[in-house]
């Protein structure tokens, strides 16, 4: 009996084995993305915006309608600018979670802890966590599962807010302007 169940957990690690490594060679070619976005948040608020991702270490967020916010990673850093405010405050990216999307090459196992990972019903949702990554307490990555395609994120604070990231419309691109990812005051 002993045996059964010691090969039973073998052929299950195996098989999530596999899918860990479908999940990092498609985040790995994730380089050049736009995509629109809806952001809501477990506390009521809802935003809108487009993204564009340039691996490794670029990322632009704006956000629609009357929100004044621009996010940008340079390379090194991630910087909230509020334009209303005229106001920058700037974390390093690898602190951000931010880091799961625009670190060159992912190693999952090796980069994050994974407490999860879970494929049902044409979607997978993989639960990670990173002890570099500031008041966070964990990050699900939804994909479908054919295409594999990453379609949100969840990010849990350490005050238990859930914020959800859904995208729409992912287009590859080949090359963005220079001047997509530097904060012009």
């Amino acid at each position: 009996m002993i045996v059964f169940f010691f090969f039973s957990e073998k052929t299950i690690f195996a098989f999530d084995e596999k899918l860990i490594i479908q999940l990092e060679n498609y985040l790995n070619q994730f380089e050049k993305i736009s995509a629109e976005f809806i952001q809501s948040s477990s506390i009521g608020s809802q935003e809108s915006g487009k993204i564009l991702i340039s691996k490794p270490g670029k990322l632009r967020i704006e956000y629609k309608k009357n929100n004044k916010l621009i996010i940008i990673a340079d390379g090194k850093w991630l910087h909230y600018f509020d334009t209303d405010l005229n106001e920058i405050q700037s974390i390093i990216i690898e602190k951000s979670p931010a880091w799961i999307l625009l670190k060159k090459n992912i190693d999952l196992k090796s980069d994050f802890i994974i407490e999860k990972l879970e494929k049902k019903s044409g979607k997978i949702t993989l639960t990670i966590k990173d002890r570099n990554i500031e008041n966070i307490k964990s990050i699900n990555l939804i994909f479908s599962v054919n295409p594999l395609q990453l379609k949100k994120w969840i990010i849990i604070d350490g005050q238990d807010i859930e914020t959800t990231v859904a995208l729409l419309n992912i287009q590859k691109k080949r090359k963005f302007k220079p001047k997509t990812f530097v904060l012009i005051k």
